[in-house]
Protein backbone atom coordinates (compact mmCIF):
# COMPACT_ATOMS: atom_id res chain seq x y z
CA UNK A 1 0.00 0.00 0.00
CA UNK A 2 1.56 3.71 -0.93
CA UNK A 3 2.17 5.58 2.17
CA UNK A 4 0.09 9.23 1.89
CA UNK A 5 3.62 11.30 0.95
CA UNK A 6 4.24 8.84 -2.15
CA UNK A 7 0.32 8.70 -3.14
CA UNK A 8 0.74 13.03 -3.28
CA UNK A 9 3.96 12.73 -5.10
CA UNK A 10 2.12 10.39 -7.86
CA UNK A 11 -1.04 12.73 -7.90
CA UNK A 12 1.41 15.58 -8.40
CA UNK A 13 2.98 14.86 -10.78
CA UNK A 14 -0.41 13.40 -12.72
CA UNK A 15 -2.10 16.45 -12.32
CA UNK A 16 1.07 18.57 -13.37
CA UNK A 17 1.10 17.14 -16.68
CA UNK A 18 -2.73 17.42 -17.41
CA UNK A 19 -2.20 20.84 -16.42
CA UNK A 20 0.78 21.97 -18.54
CA UNK A 21 -0.26 19.54 -21.31
CA UNK A 22 -3.96 21.19 -21.08
CA UNK A 23 -5.90 18.41 -20.43
CA UNK A 24 -6.85 20.74 -17.66
CA UNK A 25 -7.36 23.74 -19.02
CA UNK A 26 -6.87 27.01 -17.12
CA UNK A 27 -10.44 27.02 -15.04
CA UNK A 28 -10.87 23.36 -14.82
CA UNK A 29 -12.53 23.32 -11.37
CA UNK A 30 -10.41 20.74 -9.35
CA UNK A 31 -11.88 18.18 -6.42
CA UNK A 32 -9.95 16.07 -3.85
CA UNK A 33 -13.05 14.28 -3.64
CA UNK A 34 -13.13 13.69 -7.09
CA UNK A 35 -9.25 13.25 -7.54
CA UNK A 36 -9.26 10.63 -4.46
CA UNK A 37 -11.90 8.27 -6.18
CA UNK A 38 -10.49 8.64 -9.79
CA UNK A 39 -6.31 7.69 -8.28
CA UNK A 40 -8.57 5.16 -5.67
CA UNK A 41 -7.14 7.21 -2.08
CA UNK A 42 -8.07 8.98 0.72
CA UNK A 43 -8.86 12.68 0.32
CA UNK A 44 -5.62 13.61 2.44
CA UNK A 45 -2.67 13.21 -0.79
CA UNK A 46 -5.19 14.81 -3.21
CA UNK A 47 -5.15 17.74 -0.95
CA UNK A 48 -1.81 17.73 -0.36
CA UNK A 49 -1.34 17.32 -4.34
CA UNK A 50 -3.60 20.53 -5.00
CA UNK A 51 -1.46 22.47 -2.38
CA UNK A 52 1.62 21.69 -3.74
CA UNK A 53 0.39 22.49 -7.20
CA UNK A 54 -0.66 25.79 -5.50
CA UNK A 55 2.77 26.89 -4.41
CA UNK A 56 3.70 25.99 -7.75
CA UNK A 57 1.22 28.38 -9.43
CA UNK A 58 -0.55 26.18 -11.34
CA UNK A 59 -3.79 25.75 -8.73
CA UNK A 60 -5.63 28.67 -7.29
CA UNK A 61 -7.67 27.47 -3.78
CA UNK A 62 -11.10 29.42 -2.86
CA UNK A 63 -11.50 28.61 0.44
CA UNK A 64 -14.94 27.13 0.96
CA UNK A 65 -15.72 27.50 -2.69
CA UNK A 66 -13.15 24.97 -4.40
CA UNK A 67 -10.34 24.53 -6.68
CA UNK A 68 -9.04 25.40 -10.16
CA UNK A 69 -6.06 25.28 -12.37
CA UNK A 70 -4.57 28.92 -12.44
CA UNK A 71 -5.52 30.66 -15.20
CA UNK A 72 -2.15 31.92 -17.43
CA UNK A 73 -0.75 34.52 -15.81
CA UNK A 74 0.71 37.62 -18.15
CA UNK A 75 2.35 39.61 -15.75
CA UNK A 76 4.21 36.29 -15.17
CA UNK A 77 4.80 35.10 -18.51
CA UNK A 78 6.69 38.52 -19.21
CA UNK A 79 8.93 37.65 -16.09
CA UNK A 80 9.62 34.20 -17.43
CA UNK A 81 10.28 35.31 -20.58
CA UNK A 82 12.60 37.81 -18.90
CA UNK A 83 14.54 35.12 -17.48
CA UNK A 84 14.70 32.75 -20.13
CA UNK A 85 15.79 35.55 -22.51
CA UNK A 86 18.56 36.17 -20.35
CA UNK A 87 19.86 32.91 -19.46
CA UNK A 88 19.51 31.48 -22.55
CA UNK A 89 21.79 34.76 -24.54
CA UNK A 90 24.13 33.91 -22.36
CA UNK A 91 24.54 30.72 -22.58
CA UNK A 92 24.45 30.79 -26.50
CA UNK A 93 27.40 33.01 -26.11
CA UNK A 94 29.43 30.46 -24.74
CA UNK A 95 27.70 27.78 -27.16
CA UNK A 96 28.32 29.07 -30.37
CA UNK A 97 32.01 28.89 -29.68
CA UNK A 98 32.24 25.94 -27.71
CA UNK A 99 29.81 23.98 -29.29
CA UNK A 100 30.58 20.11 -31.08
CA UNK A 101 29.56 18.34 -34.19
CA UNK A 102 27.49 16.00 -32.08
CA UNK A 103 25.63 18.52 -30.41
CA UNK A 104 24.65 20.36 -33.97
CA UNK A 105 23.42 16.54 -35.43
CA UNK A 106 21.64 15.89 -32.61
CA UNK A 107 20.05 19.30 -32.60
CA UNK A 108 19.11 18.92 -36.22
CA UNK A 109 17.62 15.32 -35.50
CA UNK A 110 15.30 17.30 -32.97
CA UNK A 111 14.41 19.50 -35.93
CA UNK A 112 13.17 16.73 -38.45
CA UNK A 113 11.25 14.86 -34.89
CA UNK A 114 9.42 18.28 -34.67
CA UNK A 115 8.67 18.59 -38.88
CA UNK A 116 7.10 15.11 -38.04
CA UNK A 117 5.09 16.00 -34.93
CA UNK A 118 3.92 19.17 -36.98
CA UNK A 119 2.53 16.82 -39.94
CA UNK A 120 0.95 14.88 -37.28
CA UNK A 121 -0.54 18.16 -35.14
CA UNK A 122 1.10 16.32 -31.63
CA UNK A 123 1.56 19.61 -30.04
CA UNK A 124 2.37 18.65 -27.13
CA UNK A 125 5.29 16.66 -28.41
CA UNK A 126 6.38 19.40 -30.15
CA UNK A 127 6.69 21.92 -27.54
CA UNK A 128 8.62 18.87 -25.64
CA UNK A 129 11.31 18.72 -28.42
CA UNK A 130 11.29 22.37 -28.41
CA UNK A 131 12.66 22.68 -24.94
CA UNK A 132 14.66 19.44 -25.94
CA UNK A 133 15.71 21.37 -28.76
CA UNK A 134 17.45 24.43 -25.81
CA UNK A 135 18.44 22.16 -23.62
CA UNK A 136 21.10 20.74 -25.10
CA UNK A 137 22.32 23.92 -25.48
CA UNK A 138 22.99 24.37 -21.47
CA UNK A 139 23.84 20.97 -20.96
CA UNK A 140 26.63 21.55 -23.60
CA UNK A 141 28.11 24.42 -21.61
CA UNK A 142 27.77 22.25 -18.09
CA UNK A 143 24.38 24.46 -17.04
CA UNK A 144 21.72 22.03 -16.59
CA UNK A 145 20.85 23.91 -13.46
CA UNK A 146 20.27 27.00 -14.91
CA UNK A 147 18.02 24.85 -17.60
CA UNK A 148 16.31 22.95 -14.73
CA UNK A 149 15.97 26.31 -13.12
CA UNK A 150 14.14 28.26 -15.51
CA UNK A 151 11.91 24.87 -16.72
CA UNK A 152 11.02 25.04 -13.35
CA UNK A 153 9.80 28.45 -13.02
CA UNK A 154 7.93 28.81 -16.88
CA UNK A 155 4.31 26.97 -16.19
CA UNK A 156 2.96 30.33 -17.36
CA UNK A 157 4.87 30.51 -20.54
CA UNK A 158 5.24 26.33 -21.20
CA UNK A 159 1.09 26.99 -21.64
CA UNK A 160 0.96 29.81 -23.65
CA UNK A 161 3.66 28.22 -25.98
CA UNK A 162 1.31 25.24 -26.04
CA UNK A 163 -1.77 27.46 -26.96
CA UNK A 164 0.07 29.25 -29.77
CA UNK A 165 0.66 26.03 -31.13
CA UNK A 166 -2.72 24.54 -31.30
CA UNK A 167 -4.33 28.38 -32.40
CA UNK A 168 -2.05 30.58 -34.05
CA UNK A 169 -1.51 30.09 -37.85
CA UNK A 170 1.81 28.89 -38.98
CA UNK A 171 3.50 29.10 -35.60
CA UNK A 172 5.44 25.13 -35.63
CA UNK A 173 6.29 26.24 -38.51
CA UNK A 174 7.97 29.80 -37.66
CA UNK A 175 9.41 27.49 -34.87
CA UNK A 176 11.63 24.90 -37.09
CA UNK A 177 12.42 27.92 -39.77
CA UNK A 178 13.74 29.58 -36.85
CA UNK A 179 15.84 26.85 -35.30
CA UNK A 180 17.22 26.12 -38.68
CA UNK A 181 18.43 29.56 -38.76
CA UNK A 182 19.56 29.64 -35.37
CA UNK A 183 21.71 26.36 -36.37
CA UNK A 184 23.13 27.95 -38.94
CA UNK A 185 24.46 31.04 -37.74
CA UNK A 186 26.14 28.78 -34.69
CA UNK A 187 27.69 26.73 -37.08
CA UNK A 188 29.56 30.31 -38.64
CA UNK A 189 30.13 31.13 -34.83
CA UNK A 190 28.49 34.69 -35.73
CA UNK A 191 27.60 35.43 -31.66
CA UNK A 192 25.94 38.83 -32.85
CA UNK A 193 23.69 37.28 -35.46
CA UNK A 194 22.98 34.08 -32.97
CA UNK A 195 22.33 36.38 -30.57
CA UNK A 196 19.94 38.58 -32.96
CA UNK A 197 18.35 35.54 -34.12
CA UNK A 198 17.39 34.47 -30.67
CA UNK A 199 15.67 37.56 -29.29
CA UNK A 200 13.52 37.42 -32.62
CA UNK A 201 12.44 33.83 -31.91
CA UNK A 202 12.14 33.89 -28.30
CA UNK A 203 9.91 37.56 -28.76
CA UNK A 204 7.73 35.87 -31.20
CA UNK A 205 4.85 34.78 -29.00
CA UNK A 206 4.71 38.49 -27.61
CA UNK A 207 2.90 39.34 -30.65
CA UNK A 208 0.71 36.26 -30.76
CA UNK A 209 -0.79 37.11 -27.17
CA UNK A 210 -3.50 39.54 -28.54
CA UNK A 211 -5.08 36.86 -30.71
CA UNK A 212 -5.15 34.44 -28.22
CA UNK A 213 -6.73 37.17 -25.36
CA UNK A 214 -9.47 37.51 -28.17
CA UNK A 215 -10.21 34.18 -28.58
CA UNK A 216 -10.01 32.92 -25.38
CA UNK A 217 -10.57 36.12 -22.82
CA UNK A 218 -11.44 34.44 -19.59
CA UNK A 219 -8.74 32.22 -19.28
CA UNK A 220 -5.98 34.71 -18.80
CA UNK A 221 -5.65 37.06 -16.14
CA UNK A 222 -2.47 39.86 -15.10
CA UNK A 223 -0.49 39.87 -11.65
CA UNK A 224 -3.10 40.65 -8.54
CA UNK A 225 -6.25 40.86 -10.51
CA UNK A 226 -8.36 38.00 -9.71
CA UNK A 227 -11.38 36.12 -12.07
CA UNK A 228 -14.21 34.96 -9.69
CA UNK A 229 -14.15 31.33 -9.45
CA UNK A 230 -15.65 29.67 -12.90
CA UNK A 231 -15.72 27.24 -15.51
CA UNK A 232 -13.85 29.19 -18.32
CA UNK A 233 -15.76 29.35 -21.90
CA UNK A 234 -12.38 27.82 -23.48
CA UNK A 235 -13.31 24.56 -20.97
CA UNK A 236 -16.64 24.21 -22.57
CA UNK A 237 -15.35 24.82 -25.68
CA UNK A 238 -13.08 22.03 -25.67
CA UNK A 239 -14.87 19.42 -23.39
Amino acid sequence: MRSRSTAATEIYKVLKERILHLEYKPGFALSALTLSEEMNVSRSPAREALIKLASDNLVEIFPQVGSRVSLIDLKKVTEERFLRKSLEESALREFTVNHTEDDIQYMESIIEKQKTAHEKKDFVTFINLDDEFHKRIYTSIGKPRCWALMNNFASNEFRLRLLSCQYVENTTEEVVSGHKTLLDSIRKGDIQHTLDITHHHLSRISAEIPALLEKFPDIFTEGEEKIPYQRSNFLKEQV
